[in-house]
């Protein structure tokens, strides 16, 4: 088994609770991790026996365009996006970062982690 990682993924997004958040929007950074056995496309050289990570880049992308309320719906429609397009991949981490949330004072970001198995 191997780890795939992408760290720090940028976006600019429209999420939040309150209507000036979707407004104005925001920074966010997500990272999303996962676990699947390389070991045939290590030895064919194949992308295609491999999670790419192009495309989990690309569910990333698609789901932080689309505004929602809750951070946590967004680590949650990614783990399971890429649960659904790469049913091998196991123990998949989605971190979701909003970064400088207005608080009352400052705070460099506020985080949601989700796992699926």
């Amino acid at each position: 088994m191997a780890k795939i990682k992408l760290e720090k993924m940028s976006f600019y997004a429209h999420h939040g609770y309150y209507t000036h958040e979707q407004k104005r929007g925001g920074n966010y950074l997500v990272d999303v991790s996962l676990e699947t056995d390389i070991e045939r496309a290590a030895k064919d050289d194949d992308l295609d026996e491999t999670i790419n990570y192009e495309i989990i880049y690309q569910i990333c992308a698609k789901i932080m365009a689309e505004p929602v309320k809750l951070i946590e719906t967004v680590a949650y429609e990614i783990a399971h996006s890429i649960k659904n397009t790469f049913p091998s991949a196991k123990d998949i981490e989605v971190a979701v970062h909003k970064i400088a949330p207005e608080l009352g004072g400052p705070v460099g970001s506020a985080t949601v982690t989700y796992s699926v198995k």
